[in-house]
């Protein structure tokens, strides 16, 4: 009773916080975002932006104002309706440690030495290709997004690179720690880790211990998972989102535990809240369940059923809360399909999604081989023709992407599509499994089915690791460049000096400045006529130190003849001063 009305309360709060902000004046609103860009600009936020984001905020007042009083009225109703039938937190706490106990209880040693010694290999392999240098996403996450305070991060959706949670996280990693490559990367680092028990937790429980330690030795040793592992993006928080997902929702149609239900869409909601293409994910994962529960439920479905549905619509209202701020200033669609995603009608669709599934194959077959990816493929049919539990769950995977895809009128990135990985992995490690069992029942009966285990998921991690370290060498545009130019520039630069740079270098140089302790503003200030300018220039990307100038409205008439003071392998630097 107390928790339904201090959440009541809770909204009737900010309720009163969004009437309040409603009531800000152009001027003043336009003076707190300015103060917040470190340019000291934003030129989007205009009148009609102002107005538009005043009567979102008084809207949203009104809807939490009435759904505190909902709440408030309805709490009796609210609480019986949530109120699970088992044994509530307990049951579920008490169901966690039996879980823990049968499995400790029946993996022997020498698997427990080999699934760690997969899991600290995988991670491994994740740290060492943390010294990579920075990709332009990630800088431009750090510089926009996670130097600016809560309010912007939560709230601004000006740029996808805005993965709020991870952002958040991201936040909370550098003001801890400073700014530093690793720190950026260390969120994604460690969900990227995490992946790799929870993968094998997953497949021990839903099949067995044999394809669990398979399965982990593929997902330890892919290449496109230990890319993103090491990068500071958001997806692997939403793989390990994912995974969680799938062994709560299991435990949910076991048992029917509300507060499954209840954590099942929390998950699903703090995976959405960092990436929006997190939607894919909890659309598969429901429709799991729902096979599941029509499936092999009869008597029971009504009420389990009843909790599948609260899940449901709690996740929605879970995930529309973390972005009612989001919502307020940029609108719904937006989160869905950003302007800078490029045009998405049917049209443009039509005549693209080929390619871009093309796209998708190349990616994940560049971290292997050709034929390992077609045997793959032929382990996976396999898998789905004699494993009931497996087929659910990739028809669920297809049913979750392909209709939203159609409905957006767009293939998004291959990054996005890595999650599916899990799932493909999974059955291989099935085909696997049968595959070496039909070895030993035709002829090789001292193949053992510990030792045959051990020994293919030890060469498929050795195997798939080299090849997929060496796949993902270089395929992604980093700036190594920019890191040279900020040790560089750390002992030159003096105050009043600038610094003038385009696209693609300024997100990159304003990580490397940040963590090399040179003040950012040396990138933003205007010029004064005794500093030195210097101008960064990216011969690969088109640019000279004309079109370099004439991005921050300068003309080669209004300074000096540039000099080069320095040339690397993509980047120089000249030196100038305003005439």
């Amino acid at each position: 009773m107390i928790l339904w009305t201090a959440l009541a309360l809770l909204f009737l709060l900010l309720a009163g916080v969004a009437w309040a902000l409603g009531q800000w004046s152009f001027a003043a609103s336009k003076a707190y975002v300015d103060g917040l860009a470190p340019d000291g600009s934003v030129e989007t936020w205009d009148m009609a932006f102002h107005r538009r984001v005043q009567g979102n905020l008084r809207w949203l007042a009104a809807l939490l104002a009435g759904l505190g009083l909902a709440v408030a009225g309805g709490q009796r109703l609210l609480a019986s309706s949530l109120r699970p039938e088992r044994a509530g937190w307990s049951g579920f706490m008490a169901d966690v440690r039996s879980g823990i106990r049968k499995v400790n209880a029946r993996t022997s040693g020498t698997h427990k030495r080999v699934v760690w010694a997969l899991i600290l290999a995988g991670a491994a392999l994740r740290i060492w290709q943390m010294r990579q240098p920075v990709i332009y996403d990630e800088a431009f996450t750090y510089t926009y997004y996670a130097t600016r305070p809560l309010s912007v991060i939560i709230s601004d959706y000006s740029y996808p690179n805005n993965q709020v949670f991870h952002t958040l996280l991201v936040k909370l990693s550098t003001s801890l720690f400073g700014a530093h490559l690793w720190s950026l990367r260390l969120p994604a680092l460690i969900a990227g880790i995490l992946a790799l028990p929870l993968s094998y937790l997953f497949a021990r429980i839903t099949f067995n211990r044999y394809i669990a330690m398979i399965m982990l030795a593929l997902v330890a040793s892919c290449g496109s998972l230990i890319e993103y592992s090491a990068l500071g993006r958001g997806y692997s928080i939403t793989w390990c989102c994912m995974i969680v997902s799938w062994i709560i929702g299991r435990h949910l149609t076991k048992t029917n535990n509300g507060v499954s239900a209840v954590l099942l869409a929390v998950v699903l909601a703090v995976g959405m809240w960092t990436v929006t293409s997190t939607l894919y994910i909890a659309a598969a994962t429901y429709i799991w369940l729902f096979l599941q529960l029509i499936l092999r439920y009869g008597s029971t479905l009504g009420t389990r059923m009843y909790r599948f549905i609260l899940s449901v619509v709690l996740f929605l209202v879970c995930t529309v809360l973390f972005y009612l701020p989001v919502i307020v200033v940029h609108g719904l669609g937006q989160l869905f399909h950003h302007p800078t995603m490029g045009d998405n009608t049917w049209e443009v669709f039509s005549a693209t999604h080929h390619e871009r599934s093309l796209d998708l194959w190349v990616y994940f077959t560049e971290t292997s081989a050709a034929w390992i990816a077609f045997a793959g493929l032929a382990a996976i049919t396999y898998a789905a023709y004699i494993s009931s539990k497996y087929r659910m769950l990739i028809v669920a995977t297809a049913l979750g992407a392909i209709p939203i895809v159609i409905a957006q009128s767009l293939v998004a990135p291959p990054r996005v599509w890595i999650y599916t990985l899990f799932v493909m992995h999974l059955g291989s490690a099935i085909g696997l499994f049968y595959l070496l069992k039909l070895l030993q029942d035709t002829g090789l009966k001292s193949f053992g089915k510990r030792f045959r285990t051990v020994l293919t998921s030890l060469l498929i991690f050795v195997g798939m690791g080299w090849l997929g370290m060496r796949g993902i060498r270089d395929r992604i545009d980093r700036f190594p460049e920019a890191a040279l130019a900020a040790d560089h520039f750390k002992n030159v630069l003096v105050s009043g000096d600038r610094v003038f740079t385009d696209f693609p270098w300024e997100a990159p140089l304003e990580f490397h400045f940040m963590a090399a302790r040179i003040p950012r503003e040396l990138l933003y200030t205007k010029p004064s006529p005794r500093s030195a300018l210097y101008v960064m220039v990216g011969p690969a990307a088109g640019q000279t130190p004309e079109s370099v100038l004439s991005h921050h409205e300068l003309t080669l008439d209004s300074v000096t003849v540039p000099d080069k003071v320095m040339d690397w392998k993509r980047l120089e630097i000249f030196a100038a001063r305003l005439r």
